[in-house]
């Protein structure tokens, strides 16, 4: 069966997946199941556009899924005055795939200042 990843075009899925970012990403949460939770936002990639975090100590299991809180840090404000998203993520180890599953946009860095945009993403 095809990831169903790969069939997306554009947007947050094509910018996810190039560079291996979601790879980094899958990788790091697997590295800190196992850890002890931590209480702050540890950098787990960067691109010319963003630098993406998470939070170790948001991570959730339930089974073979896993579920984190990232804040990607815009390197230039967008075109909404946005300088960061906070996204809810829900990672399938199983069979190496991930959702997003809310997301909001913040103007100013690492999810301060006036929340500009709050959406759940529907059909999760």
């Amino acid at each position: 069966m095809e990831n169903p990843c790969r069939r997306r075009s554009g947007g947050i899925w094509t910018r996810l997946r190039t560079g291996g970012v979601m790879r980094i990403i899958l990788y790091f949460l697997i590295a800190v199941v196992a850890a002890p939770a931590w209480a702050a936002w540890v950098a787990v990639s960067e691109s010319n556009d963003l630098v993406a975090y998470i939070e170790p100590a948001s991570i959730r299991k339930n089974g073979h899924f896993r579920k984190v809180w990232q804040v990607q840090d815009l390197k230039q404000r967008d075109e909404q005055g946005a300088m960061s998203r906070r996204l809810l993520i829900e990672y399938d180890c199983k069979d190496e795939r991930f959702r997003v599953l809310a997301t909001s946009t913040h103007s100013e860095p690492v999810a301060a200042g006036k929340t500009l945009v709050s959406a759940d993403v529907p059909g999760t």
